[in-house]
């Protein structure tokens, strides 16, 4: 076991060192590219929120468009409503129905 131990020796330092090694210089380099993946993720997120305002934006235009297109029908019918309760009180006071 001992002899096996001596043989070896030299080559779990090495793997040692170069794995701590690796580590050690290559943990700037995984923080830069943590912080550029979440810049990355930010730029996306605030990209999506853009064009979901955009589209809530068109949607609202489409909405208030419709709204007031609508105003104009009802305020239409009202006038025919009105227009059509007026004559037929004049065919019932013709008629002699209404005092």
């Amino acid at each position: 076991m001992e002899q096996l131990f001596r043989e070896h020796f030299g080559t779990l330092i090495a793997t040692l060192i170069t794995g701590f090694g690796g580590w050690f210089f290559g943990r700037k380099k995984a923080a830069a590219e943590v912080e550029a993946s979440q810049i990355e993720n930010a730029e996306k997120l605030l990209e999506f929120y853009k064009n979901l305002a955009d589209d809530l934006g068109k949607r609202l235009e489409n909405a208030i468009k419709e709204f007031n297109d609508a105003k104009k029908i009802i305020s239409e019918l009202e006038e025919k409503v009105e227009d059509l309760t007026t004559e037929l009180r004049k065919y019932k006071q013709l008629n002699g129905k209404l005092q």
